[in-house]
């Protein structure tokens, strides 16, 4: 049984992910915050899951998450996890903390639990890395500059965990779905909702469900489908 390190994995994407996973008799150890009623269904299921709570804004709770991993020895990473705002305001109005806070609490945590994990999979010639980003990468929404810019790095930090650990049996892949609604999106007018989806070919809202069966390509693609960043937006251009 192939073992998953998911980050985010009780509510929106993150639980359509995990739920495919134990369904396909994966073991995974998933991070949740608040989503406490949620990560117990999940628990309450599926004995091959396995759950953590932490706030990676706390460096000590980080710390004790690495040990986790450490012990656990996953050969999949599925890096999901963001926490903060969608939109926010325009670039020129955001307080210059917030760039500082939002990387630190987003970015940082990814980069420490990946290099982790990249640690032990090079050591077994075998992982997996997948980053869930974000279709606004190709199409920006107005109030974005903090999200968009983390996610940027995110992209740009998997194409080299693609190139330096191939050799040792690790792939690294993204996918940026289109928009999907989650209680991420809760603060987005209505109207922008509706504009967002009628621009799509399909016109209709993409669906967890979804993107959880491009997660089983990354897993099952083998080492030559690596350094892919994939647009899940039905050739949205």
């Amino acid at each position: 049984m192939k073992k998953v390190v998911l980050t985010g994995g009780s509510a929106g994407i993150g639980k359509e992910i995990n739920l495919f996973l134990l369904r396909e008799d994966y073991e995974v150890l998933f991070t949740y915050r608040n989503s406490e009623e949620s990560t117990k269904e999940i628990t309450g299921e599926f004995p091959n899951a396995k759950a953590f709570q932490i706030d990676f804004a706390d460096p000590l709770q980080i710390d004790d998450f690495l040990k986790k991993i450490q012990d656990f020895k996953p050969n999949i990473l599925i890096n999901n996890f963001y926490s903060g705002t969608f939109i926010d305001t325009y670039f020129h109005k955001t307080d210059s903390d917030k760039f500082l806070t939002d990387f630190q609490t987003n970015v940082i945590p990814t980069l420490q639990i990946t290099q982790e994990c990249i640690r032990i999979f090079r050591k077994e010639k075998f992982g997996r890395i997948i980053n869930i980003l974000s279709s606004s990468l190709k199409f920006p929404a107005m109030g974005t500059s903090v999200y968009n810019s983390n996610k940027a790095y995110l992209l740009q930090m998997s194409k080299h965990w693609a190139m330096e650990n191939v050799k040792f049996g690790v792939t690294s892949n993204s996918v940026s779905p289109a928009f999907t609604v989650t209680d991420f999106h809760k603060n987005m007018d209505e109207r922008q909702m509706e504009a967002i989806v009628a621009s799509y070919p399909l016109k209709n809202n993409l669906e967890g469900k979804d993107i959880a069966k491009f997660i089983g390509l990354c897993i099952n693609g083998g080492p030559h489908f690596n350094g892919n960043h994939i647009f899940l937006d039905a050739s949205n251009s």
